[in-house]
């Protein structure tokens, strides 16, 4: 017996494994000759490690990671090289040697540390050699005229570390005002100074990368040899004029359901707080899902959801585990009805940027933050892709 998703879920995220593939050769036609590096940092965005791997394995050369366990999870299914971004605890470095992990390298401190549980291990490791050129948070210092070749002399000097690429990270990389593009064009002159003085003293600078999503498409003279995405492959970029201009597919469609409707009067309030009060008779439904699931409170009076393809508001503060519509205007809206809090539903759409503004945040947030309550559905790579 076939049961409808109303009777199973509350709510529920289903990502389409064919449209990563879909945004994959889109990926690989747009960076011609450069290799990718998927970043699947807090759980693939959100999306779920484990589920969506088998889709970037048809495109992806290399995975980025922010934590071992989640560079462990990829390991499960890819011998592909993966590149943990940040400094590990100690107990964690020979775990991550011994998985063929690559490591940043980014101050002599770690450097050393490093370099010294890996002998006491007897095991040698993977480095990548990151430059701090602007953003300020890690990284070898580089700035003009200093003297930061000294440190890095010493760190190369250091046993059991293999270095096999060098980056850098901007800080507005897509960034278009002019200042945005004079700065990152500063961070790009002073890593390719640090490159340029790497060469001359005859150090291994391997693979070399600096742009992420948006910083690729926006300046394309600085992809180098590898690019880091996170969000293109998932359908999102750094503005929803950018996701159409490419043909990118959102992989992620995040629904709940309608389990009340109540008719109000003209003044009365809705939620907590009594935030939003009737500006007529009004017809209201409630939907199971909240800011527990990962519908952010910011978006509270602010953002719409789809019901039956149409745009609907939603009224009042969002509680912890429901939230409250407008369908008034939707006449045929019925209890155990849809709801589409990110996603497509005929011509219309809820996309991850749109909601982003309402936080001053970007898509990934949007994403990233989705709770674990909220299962994961994964629709399988159709056979004609």
């Amino acid at each position: 017996m076939n049961m409808k998703a109303n009777e199973i879920y509350r709510t529920y995220a289903q990502i389409d494994l064919g449209s990563i593939v879909h945004n994959g050769k889109i990926i690989k036609d747009t960076f011609k000759n450069k290799k990718i590096m998927s970043v699947l940092k807090a759980d693939a965005y959100g999306h779920g490690i484990e589920g969506v791997v088998p889709a970037y394995e048809t495109f992806t050369d290399w995975y980025a990671v922010a934590t071992i366990e989640e560079g462990l999870q990829i390991r499960l299914q890819s011998d592909k090289p993966i590149l943990i971004f940040g400094p590990l605890p100690e107990g964690q470095i020979e775990t991550a040697a011994k998985n063929d992990l690559t490591l940043t390298v980014g101050s002599v401190a770690y450097a050393e540390k490093v370099s010294a549980k890996l002998g006491e291990a007897g095991l040698r490791c993977d480095c990548h050699l990151k430059i701090d050129t602007g953003l300020n948070r890690s990284g070898i210092r580089w700035r003009e005229n200093n003297d930061a070749i000294e440190e890095i002399k010493y760190i190369y000097s250091l046993p059991n570390l293999n270095f096999t690429g060098t980056y850098t990270h901007f800080a507005c990389g897509e960034g278009q005002l002019d200042w945005e593009l004079e700065f990152t064009q500063l961070q790009f002159n002073r890593f390719i100074n640090v490159l340029e003085t790497l060469d001359e003293n005859g150090f291994t600078i391997g693979l070399r990368h600096a742009s992420s999503t948006g910083g690729s498409l926006v300046h394309t003279e600085y992809q180098l040899d590898m690019v880091r995405l996170g969000m293109m492959p998932l359908g999102m970029s750094y503005s929803d004029e950018s996701v159409r201009e490419l043909g990118l597919q959102p992989a992620l469609k995040w629904a709940s359901f309608i389990s009340q409707i109540s008719e109000i009067e003209e003044g009365e309030a809705v939620s907590y707080g009594c935030t939003f009060r009737a500006e007529k008779d009004m017809r209201i439904a409630m939907v199971t899902c909240g800011y527990a699931d990962g519908y952010r409170r910011v978006y509270s009076n602010k953002s719409h959801v789809l019901v039956g393809g149409k745009r609907v508001r939603v009224l009042g503060r969002v509680a912890m585990d429901y939230l409250l519509i407008d369908v008034t205007d939707v006449p045929g809206a019925k209890i155990g009805d849809e709801v589409i809090l990110l996603g497509f539903d005929g011509t219309n759409t809820i996309s991850a940027q749109a909601l982003s503004e309402f936080g001053e945040s970007v898509s990934g947030e949007v994403t990233c933050v989705i709770s674990k309550r909220v299962p994961r559905i994964y629709k399988k790579i159709r056979k004609e892709i």
